[in-house]
């Protein structure tokens, strides 16, 4: 679950968790370290930036689900999937000795070859990361937009053969300390649940009361500026040392180093498919939306 390590010139506090209750539940059984956070942010910061009444309310939201606006996430997505050509890779079919179906008119013209196969390819693996820190200033429109897209390129790949891990995250640093909080919670052989992501990818608890307090309970974040901002969200070139991502990895940083506005939901979607293509060779292209 936690581990402390360097690397890339940063003391990384690294903590992994695979589920949301595990999560909370480490949460709330951990204390604040108040030599640091003396007035912490997680259950002093109002609604205004939390969008929540307090800490408590954070924690049912993120354990029972949040469905305020949740049907302007599915919109967005829908509108996405209609100008995306989704074509599945479909195993081919053939002729063998042996397989799922008789091939009745080979039977009959004696063939040995009278059962049709399929083809098993191997699907591939790739891993998505996604940091859903964001800076204040960010629109709630370009939030959702975020999600919709990624949520959308999930099922694309999928679709296309791959087999994907989500792990969304939130990577912070203050000076040499790293602050890296990752959660999978969408693992290869599962299907995405919009529902379960919801509050991680588009409410700004996530971040701004519970990675708050994750940051606010870390013995190894000992500088008295954590406090003051609780670190800046780290770039891609930050997360590609620290994540060291395979062949056909993805990283999505911060919005608003990717590009994302707000104002139209295609160009955003092709800022991002843009941004991930640039990463390096891989075996797939997520190819521009023509408007």
């Amino acid at each position: 679950m936690y581990k402390l390590y360097h690397k890339s010139d940063y003391k990384v506090m690294h903590y992994k968790f695979y589920s949301l209750s595990e999560f909370i539940n480490y949460l709330k059984t951990n204390p604040v370290c108040s030599n640091v956070f003396p007035n912490p942010s997680s259950t002093n910061d109002d609604y205004s930036f939390t969008h929540t009444n307090s800490l408590e309310e954070a924690y049912k939201l993120c354990l029972f689900g949040y469905h305020e606006e949740f049907e302007k996430l599915i919109k967005l997505k829908m509108k996405l999937e209609k100008y995306i050509k989704m074509t599945q890779k479909r195993n081919k079919q053939f002729n063998d000795y042996i397989g799922y179906v008789p091939d009745v008119k080979a039977y009959l013209e004696g063939s040995p070859l009278s059962m049709l196969n399929k083809s098993q390819t191997k699907r591939k693996k790739i891993d998505i990361y996604l940091n859903t820190s964001f800076y204040g200033h960010t629109s709630s429109n370009a939030i959702y937009n975020r999600g919709a897209i990624v949520l959308t390129i999930v099922e694309l790949l999928e679709t296309l053969g791959y087999s994907v891990d989500l792990h969304i995250f939130e990577m912070s640093t203050v000076e040499n300390q790293l602050h890296f909080s990752e959660f999978i919670l969408k693992q290869e052989n599962e299907r995405i649940n919009p529902q379960k992501l919801y509050f991680p990818l588009c409410h700004p608890s996530w971040i701004r009361r519970l990675n708050f307090r994750l940051i606010e309970e870390s013995k190894d974040a000992t500088y008295s500026s954590w406090a003051h901002g609780y670190g800046r969200p780290s770039d891609f070139i930050t997360i590609k040392k620290i994540i060291e991502p395979h062949k056909n990895d993805i990283i999505i940083p911060t919005i608003d180093e990717i590009g994302i506005t707000g104002h139209d939901l295609i160009d955003d979607a092709n800022h991002l498919f843009d941004y991930i293509n640039n990463q390096g060779d891989k075996d797939f292209i997520l190819k521009r939306i023509p408007k």
